[in-house]
């Protein structure tokens, strides 16, 4: 950031009349097109390769397709894209330099917050948070340089803080005009969010910094503001370090309380490991606290600018920006670090001992761990500045680290890409925006937590659905197990004709099971069924000569009924009427044979031992005999069992989860630390899991069956991860592939374990 005197801004003011100031702003608006119009056909002429190669790594022929449909969309809307560009640059150019205090309004709806994230649909929030990003990623970057050319066109624009516009040719024209100029892509989000990431790799990684290098040359060239001087520009209200130092009485004594502790954990007179000035209160002898140069130095570190920072020139900004290794310990071997004493000399060293922790700390995954990496110098400069923040559980700065590593414990990867851009957008607000006041970590941290009570109250829903399904499947399982048994039961009880046994297992027993699950045990629909078949049965056996009536009147009834469930479970006619032949028959033989029983008994009826074996089809002769082998089994589809069975009933089950006699019951494990451990999990806790490739996910336990006992483990949007039983779940941690994640804040897990390390060498 850059500022100048007022007294030269007049002078130069008064140096260039209107017409001039026109006309400079139109130079740079001809600069910028030209210079962002090569720029996009360079990055065009790229778009193709990308395309290509994703597909051929494409996993399926549908992505495949839709990449190459993409490619063939791409280059016949190129040259309506490039027109778009410059069209929309150029209205966009145009409308800051007319705005008239309408910005914050106009603009506060391309990333919104709070509650109205819902009422903006899935595909505009994701180009949006695309957008933000960049227009992020080039503030960051090309901090210095568009800080320069925002006073030199707020000159211009007769607007020095530009507090009526924004600069026209800013990070916002640019990243909005591309997102316009892709509007006509049909292809679909994906393909849409892989051209805005070619942009932001390409062009806003690329063009812009050199652009706005250029255009402020040549406004140095023409006399604009020529001798600004490089700076940091503090924030509206914020107070000096030195006075932000000492906070609020109750966090005066709370600071107290913890280097009190670390106070006693040293041996008299001397320090400890780490801490070598720990002997006397008040850390290093020798040295002075910071001062507001050094403090001024982390601060144009932090945002980018490391060869502005004086005494910490030499600290790596590539290091700084990657966030994978302890920036600190670079910081405190500089010069302008051992200078310092006191307590703050002290900070250094306890901020630098966190962060060992932080980025050693399994829980995190590394990409995460990264990002919270990246928050080492502000993290530094909250200490110095509020000490509180070593004890005070719910200090802003502590408040946010926390919820970003509780967040970032469950993030699964690539796919769970909302989480990851929700963190990196924070971080980069605190990088770019944070120089002493702490308040911005409050402002953040709730912003945050309602981001995550928004994913929570959607993943609830899901994870109601998921463990929905698995209840249903359970209790379809117990349906199939308890049909199975009334049906076995009564074939081996009785002497059944071979085609009675045969529509019994193949098809009365997908009624039951139907009936069981939709209407229940404990219906009089399941005992009306059950009750049929006994009546089917009964009316297939031999007969005394005083049944024969019952027999007659029972057949209508029987018969009705037989009909009403066959129709139910959509029995083909010509089988069901095939069925109905050989019954009258066989109806026909019982009472024939119980008139005949009077004088002399009857020849028992044929039966076939394995009432499950393979049998004829139900059509043809009347002997049961002559007839052609039968298919297996008819086993009811699921889209009969979807059409028959309420939706909220069974839920999405797939066909091999309803085939009858299902049995996955696996061999019991001898209790142990693990079963122990497994046992134990309660709700809510989250495990990694990892494969035998290496690769890991994350997924929380959510549900345990009442029925089974099975575990239901979700990942964070609240859709399925894995079910299994307990006996698995402890073979998972007895094999080492699975861990329980810690559920403490990763700051209290750091200030513990830094005690206790010093504990354990004092």
């Amino acid at each position: 950031m850059t500022i100048i005197h007022m007294n030269e801004f007049e002078r130069t003011r008064k140096g260039l009349g209107q017409q001039e100031r026109t006309a400079l702003l139109r130079e740079c608006r001809e600069l910028g097109l030209s210079r962002l119009e090569e720029a996009l056909r360079r990055m065009m002429d790229g778009v193709d390769d990308a395309l290509f190669e994703l597909a051929e790594k494409a996993e399926n022929n549908a992505q495949q397709t839709q990449y190459f449909d993409a490619m063939r969309e791409v280059r016949l809307k190129r040259a309506a894209m490039e027109a778009a560009f410059r069209s929309r640059l150029l209205e966009g150019f145009n409308a800051e330099i007319r705005r008239d205090g309408r910005r914050e309004e106009e603009t506060a709806g391309l990333l919104p917050d709070g509650d109205g994230l819902g009422l903006v649909d899935d595909e505009r929030l994701e180009e949006d948070l695309a957008v933000g990003n960049m227009i992020t990623k080039i503030e960051v970057n090309c901090r210095q340089e568009l800080g320069a050319l925002n006073q030199r066109i707020g000159f211009l624009m007769d607007d020095r803080e530009l507090e009526r516009g924004g600069n026209p040719i800013g990070p916002r024209v640019i990243c909005n005009a591309f997102l316009d100029a892709c509007a006509g892509i049909e292809s679909g989000l994906k393909v849409k969010l892989i051209i805005l990431k070619l942009f932001d790799r390409f062009v806003v990684g690329n063009d812009v910094l050199p652009l706005y290098q250029a255009l402020n040359r040549l406004l140095i060239e023409r006399g604009v503001l020529p001798d600004l001087r490089p700076t940091v520009r503090r924030q509206p209200g914020s107070a000096p370090a030195a006075a932000r130092a000492g906070n609020a009485p109750a966090a005066e004594g709370e600071e107290q309380d913890f280097f009190a502790t670390l106070q006693g954990l040293a041996p008299q007179g001397g320090g400890l490991p780490g801490l070598p000035g720990l002997g006397a209160r008040g850390g290093a002898a020798g040295g002075v606290p910071v001062t507001p140069a050094f403090m001024q130095d982390l601060t144009l570190l932090q945002q980018g600018d490391a060869e502005l920072a004086g005494g910490l020139a030499a600290i790596e900004p590539a290091a700084v920006a990657a966030g994978t290794v302890n920036v600190i310990r670079d910081i405190r071997q500089t010069a302008a670090a051992q200078g310092v004493g006191g307590t703050d000399a002290m900070i250094i060293d306890v901020v630098a001992m966190l962060f060992d922790y932080i980025l050693d700390d399994d829980d995190i995954p590394d990409p995460m761990k990264a990002q919270i990496g990246r928050l080492q110098i502000p993290v530094l400069k909250v200490a110095m500045l509020d000490h509180a923040f070593f004890n005070r559980k719910s200090h802003p700065a502590r408040r946010l680290l926390n919820a970003l590593a509780d967040a970032a414990a469950t993030w699964d990867g690539e796919a769970d890409g909302g989480l990851q851009r929700q963190i990196e957008a924070v971080v980069q607000r605190v990088l770019v925006e944070f120089e002493d006041d702490i308040a911005l970590f409050d402002e953040l941290a709730e912003d945050f937590e309602d981001f995550l009570e928004r994913e929570r109250r959607r993943a609830a829903e899901a994870e109601a659905r998921s463990a929905r399904l698995l209840d249903n499947k359970e209790r379809l399982r117990l349906a199939k197990q308890a049909v199975k048994a009334e049906v076995e039961a009564r074939c081996s009880r009785h002497e059944l004709p071979r085609f009675v046994r045969e529509f019994l297992v193949s098809y009365w027993q997908n009624l039951l099971l139907i009936t069981r699950v939709k209407e229940g045990e404990d219906s009089l629909e399941w005992k009306r069924v059950l009750q049929t078949m006994d009546n089917l049965i009964w009316s297939v056996q031999p007969k005394q000569p005083p049944e024969r009536e019952r027999l007659v009147r029972m057949l209508p009834g029987l018969l009705g009924a037989l009909r009403e469930g066959m129709t139910l479970i959509s029995m083909r006619e010509d089988d069901f009427q095939g069925f109905l032949t050989r019954l009258a028959d066989r109806h026909a033989e019982v009472v024939n044979r119980a008139a005949a029983r009077a004088a002399t008994e009857a020849e028992p009826a044929a039966v076939d031992d394995d009432p499950l074996a393979e049998s004829p089809l139900l059509g043809g002769g009347a002997s049961g005999e002559d007839v052609a082998p039968v298919e297996e089994n008819r086993e009811i589809t699921t889209a009969t069992l979807h059409r028959l069975i309420r939706e909220e009933d069974l839920g999405d089950i797939e066909v091999e989860e309803i085939t009858l006699g299902e049995d996955d019951t696996g061999p019991v494990q001898e209790e142990d630390a693990y079963l122990e451990m497994a046992r134990r999990l309660e709700q809510g806790t989250w495990i990694e899991f990892r494969d035998d490739e290496g690769g890991s996910h994350r997924a929380k336990l959510t549900w345990i069956s009442p029925i089974s006992g099975n575990y239901l483990f979700t990942n964070r949007q609240g859709h399925k991860s894995a079910d299994m039983t307990l006996q698995g779940l402890a073979a998972e941690f007895r094999r080492g592939s699975a861990r329980i994640i810690e559920d403490v804040p990763l700051i209290d897990r750091a200030v513990s374990s830094l005690l206790d390390g010093l504990r354990g060498t004092g």
